[in-house]
């Protein structure tokens, strides 16, 4: 139903007919993808099929890589060629085409845990959505713990305003819509309106919300838990600033247990494990969100209790590819300490810019020139799995993403704040080498997993990139013009397939389209998002509640005018 009405769009907007048939054609190779998952399938970049060349640059690590090698139609991998696994079909298939394997979800019973699902197929696979997803690069517990009581029904480690928070936030996601249509389910239709009560994310929100009302009081692992996941849920929804409440709540609670601190009575290990892994996970959240909302961290310190070094204290899980012979790990023990020791970095960025002191200009230099050398240092350390010929699966590379879109924000504010003669040849090319790269990787995640999961941080990074871009399209001076344009349109490529998921995203596209120009909007054509009804985008209106800045690309100036709040209001200021 979805692709007719989307072919029936593109002919009545007057797409030429090669460009349908085109179209029909991908999105069947798209849809084997899905339901025969040992089919292998490449996306293709949008208006221009091959990598920009102002990315194919000596040094560009990334374009030695194992993914880029099997990303690539023109690359062909050599038999004596050996990439550091023993299933290739991991660099050859989408994430999406993975299962998780994980035997505790057979066990669950929906009837225990909710009322508003009795279906244990659905829930199991809403379940997996979340764990193959948010989960990944914005956990909040301890997975294996959490099953294992959710299959059992005890409530140490799970609760059912945990369950709810999770099954919200895994109903966003596009991987479980056809399984609810295959089961009866027409809720999940709509998934980006999260006002419609007619919605099953709606009703899972709902539920959660009335279940933290009354157990807020009540200091619990499941409670701090539950706060993160329902603080990342508002942030899909425009609503950082409710979410960011969430969040304060959950640190609140946590200073009450000494979360943070070490135990100082003597636990058991997997009550130690529960509370090092939820401390560092709040810890980290706080770090990214109040990062990128320009805020003040809620936390000045990370957390005293230490990361366990016993990698199977980290909840790892497989996942099984079509066609290999057993389940691949991830290891998640690596990615979760590696994310750890990334987010206290981008913590004390936060603390430094945005707790209300002035720093001065030999202030900024020495900051950024510290934090640059702690950054490069990480990078120079990340552990096997993790470095960059070897990455592929989506959190890997939005934890490379992660790591140059701080660079960028760091050396534009030394370019942007500082005399000129302190930003020398070595700054202006360490600072054009990330963006490159930076690039580079968004760009070879889309090319294997695509962009129609939905991934918040990948709506950020979309609007990062988006806005740097869509500035130079005017510019006659810039070189490989072209090029540039064809990111431009794989951002809005991007910002559509997530406006499915998620209503920020949308948001964001609006705006975008809005910075390009009525000159540029050409390049949109392909993109063919579908614009609300006003009584729709009315209701959305109302339902933005957001602090986070975009179109800035520097972290030392006042944010106020580009929050997401003033610049809508700003653009309906414009229409009238």
């Amino acid at each position: 139903m979805h692709e007719g009405t989307d072919i029936l769009r593109r002919i009545q907007s007057g797409h030429d007919v090669e460009s349908i048939l085109d179209h029909i054609q991908r999105a069947d190779l798209l849809k084997q993808a899905h339901v025969v998952p040992d089919h292998y399938y490449q996306y293709e970049f949008p208006y221009r099929r091959e990598m920009p060349s102002f990315l194919i640059q000596e040094g560009n690590q990334y374009l030695d890589s194992w993914l880029y090698k099997y990303s690539l139609s023109e690359t062909r991998i050599q038999d004596s060629d050996n990439p550091p696994t023993e299933y290739p079909i991991i660099y050859e298939a989408p994430y999406h085409a993975a299962e998780m394997v994980e035997p505790r979800l057979d066990h669950i019973d929906a009837r225990k845990w909710t009322c508003i699902i009795d279906d244990n197929s659905l829930l199991r696979k809403l379940l997996e959505t979340y764990f193959m997803t948010e989960y990944t690069f914005y956990p909040a517990f301890q997975k294996n713990y959490f099953l294992e009581d959710m299959a059992a029904g005890r409530s140490k480690y799970c609760s059912s305003l945990l369950v709810h928070a999770v099954l919200a936030s895994a109903c966003v996601d596009h991987r479980v819509l056809n399984h609810c249509f295959q089961h009866g389910y027409s809720k999940m239709s709509h998934r980006s309106q999260f006002w419609n009560p007619r919605t099953l994310g709606y009703q899972f929100l709902a539920e959660a919300r009335r279940i933290w009302e009354l157990e807020i009081g009540n200091a619990r692992l499941t409670t701090i838990q539950a706060a993160i996941v329902l603080s990342l849920v508002h942030d899909a929804n425009g609503s950082d600033e409710v979410g960011r409440s969430y969040l304060t709540q959950a640190v609140a609670a946590a200073h009450a247990m000494h979360l943070f601190s070490i135990p100082t009575k003597n636990s058991d290990d997997l009550e130690y494990y529960t509370r090092a892994f939820t401390a560092w996970a709040l810890f980290g959240l706080q770090a990214v969100h109040s990062f990128h909302v320009f805020k003040a961290p809620l936390l000045s310190m990370p957390p005293s209790i230490q990361l366990s070094t016993q990698d199977d204290c980290y909840g790892d899980f497989g996942l099984r590819y079509p066609s290999a012979k057993g389940p691949v790990s991830v290891n998640y023990a690596n990615t979760f300490r590696t994310l750890s020791e990334f987010r206290v970095i981008i913590n004390d960025v936060a603390a430094v810019f945005f707790s209300g002191f002035k720093n001065t200009p030999d202030t900024i230099v020495d900051k950024i020139k510290g934090f640059c050398i702690r950054l490069d240092n990480w990078y120079r350390n990340l552990s096997p799995g993790l470095k960059p010929t070897e990455i592929l699966f989506p959190w890997q590379l939005k934890l490379h993403m992660h790591y140059y879109n701080l660079i960028v924000y760091l050396l534009e504010t030394l370019r942007m704040t500082t005399a000129p003669a302190l930003v020398d040849d070595s700054v202006q090319k360490a600072l054009s080498d990330a963006k490159i790269k930076m690039e580079t990787l968004l760009r070879l995640y889309y090319l294997r997993h695509g962009f129609e999961s939905y991934d918040i941080f990948i709506v950020i990074l979309l609007a990062f990139i988006g806005f740097m871009h869509a500035k130079t399209l005017d510019s006659s001076k810039m070189v490989d013009l072209e090029s540039r344009k064809s990111t431009v349109v794989l951002v809005a490529k991007g910002l559509g397939d997530q406006s499915n998921n998620c209503y920020l995203a949308r948001v964001v596209f609006r705006l975008l389209k809005g910075s390009i120009g009525s000159k540029n909007d050409f390049l949109l054509k392909e993109v063919g998002i579908v614009e609300e009804d006003g009584e729709d985008e009315k209701a959305m209106e109302e339902q933005v509640n957001s602090s986070w800045p975009v179109d800035l690309g520097w972290i030392d100036v006042d944010p106020e005018k580009n929050r997401l709040d003033n610049m809508i209001r700003k653009t309906k200021e414009l229409e009238f």
